[in-house]
C-alpha cells in the first residue's frame, strides 16, 4: 500500500492513473492538476471515490478503480455534492427564519417582547431543566454582549438606546443550533402552541428542527452532504400520504429509505415550505440529477440517488402537503 508521504500534484495523478483512473496526458492531466490546486486532492478523491471503486484499499494493497472511471465523474460526483447543498441550504434558511419568526412571536406574545432571560419563562418542571433554561439564558447573554463587541448596528442600537433587545430582533442573531435549544427549553403547553402552527406534535416538530439544524450546518460548512444519515428517524405514521411515495418496506415493516437520510429533510420541506417553494425545489433537484446522469458513465446516477434516499417516485413528496 502507498505510504503517507507529501506528494506533487503530478505524482498524485500517476499514482490515480496506477490504480485504474483514467486521466489523460497534457492539457487534460494540466486541467486536473489546476482542479486539484484549487479544490485540494483530500477533498475530491477522498470524499468521493467510494462509489467508483472495484476493490477498496486494505492494509497491504492500494485501492483499484472500477474500469473506465475517469478523474472527471470523480470530480462530477464532488461537484454534484456542492451544488446539492446550495439547494438544500436556500431552503433550509427559508425554514430557520420561519422557525425563528414564530417562536420569536409566540414566546413574546404570551411573556413580552423583553422577557426571554427570565427563568420562569421556560420549563422549570425538574432541576435538569432549570440547569438547561439556566444554560440557555447564560448563552443569549454572552451572545448579545458578542454582537455589541462587534459592534453589530441593530443590537448596539436597542442595547444602548433602550437596555434591551426585543426577541423577534434577537433571534436573527442566534444560531439554528440556540434556536432548536431555545424550543427545547420552552414550557410544554407553549411548545405545543409553536408546533401547531407548523402542523406538527411538539415531540414530532423538536425532531424536525433537530434534523434540519444538522443539514443546515453540514451544508454551511460546506461538509460532504449527499450520503448524510441522522440518529433519528421520522415517525412515519404521523405524515399524511407518507405511502403514496412507494418506498419499499424492510421485513419488520419499516421502510428502507426516507426517514433519516438526504430525502427525509426533503420530505419535511414539502411538509414545512409552500407549495410554491416546494415545487422549486422539486425543479432544482430534476435539473442537478440530469446534469449528474449525463457526466457519469462508470455507474449510473441512481447509485448516487440510492444513497441519498431518492427513489424511482421521489418527486411525489408534492402530494404530501395537507
Amino acid at each position: 500500500m502507498t505510504e503517507k508521504t507529501y506528494r506533487s500534484y503530478r505524482q498524485q495523478l500517476n499514482i490515480l492513473r496506477s490504480r485504474g483512473m483514467i486521466i489523460g496526458k497534457g492539457s487534460q492531466g494540466s486541467r486536473v492538476i489546476r482542479i486539484l490546486e484549487r479544490e485540494n486532492y483530500y477533498n475530491v478523491i477522498n470524499g468521493y471515490k467510494e462509489l467508483f471503486l472495484a476493490t477498496p484499499a486494505t492494509a497491504t494493497k492500494d485501492e483499484v478503480y472500477k474500469n473506465g472511471t475517469t478523474f472527471d465523474e470523480v470530480y462530477a460526483l464532488y461537484s454534484f455534492d456542492r451544488d446539492l447543498r446550495n439547494i438544500y441550504l436556500k431552503f433550509l434558511l427559508k425554514l430557520e427564519n420561519s422557525f425563528k419568526t414564530v417562536i420569536a412571536h409566540e414566546f413574546s406574545a404570551k411573556y413580552g417582547y423583553d422577557n426571554y432571560l427570565k427563568i420562569s419563562n421556560f420549563d422549570d418542571s425538574s432541576g435538569n431543566k432549570i440547569a438547561s433554561a439556566t444554560k440557555l439564558i447564560g448563552d443569549i447573554q454572552q451572545e448579545i454582549a458578542r454582537q455589541m463587541n462587534k459592534n453589530h448596528k441593530v443590537v448596539t442600537h436597542y442595547m444602548t438606546a433602550h437596555g434591551y433587545i426585543p426577541l423577534w430582533v434577537l433571534v436573527n442573531v442566534l444560531t439554528f443550533g440556540k434556536i432548536e435549544y431555545f424550543y427545547k427549553s420552552m414550557k410544554p403547553a407553549d411548545k405545543i402552541t409553536v408546533a401547531k402552527q407548523f402542523g406538527l406534535q411538539p415531540n414530532e416538530f423538536a425532531k424536525f428542527i433537530h434534523m434540519l439544524a444538522l443539514a443546515r450546518n453540514k451544508c454551511a460548512h460546506d461538509e460532504r452532504f449527499f450520503d448524510m444519515k441522522f440518529r433519528e428517524s421520522l415517525h412515519t405514521k404521523s405524515i399524511r400520504n407518507f405511502s403514496t411515495l412507494g418506498i419499499v418496506r424492510a421485513p419488520d415493516g419499516s421502510y428502507t429509505y426516507g426517514t433519516n437520510d438526504v430525502y427525509a429533510i426533503s420530505i419535511m420541506f414539502a411538509l414545512l415550505l409552500s407549495k410554491t417553494d416546494t415545487k422549486e425545489f422539486i425543479s432544482q433537484m430534476r435539473t442537478a440529477f440530469n446534469k449528474l446522469n449525463r457526466q457519469l458513465q462508470t455507474i449510473p446516477a441512481t447509485d448516487v440517488m440510492q444513497l441519498m434516499g431518492f427513489g424511482v417516485n421521489w418527486d411525489r413528496i408534492s402530494l404530501l402537503k395537507k
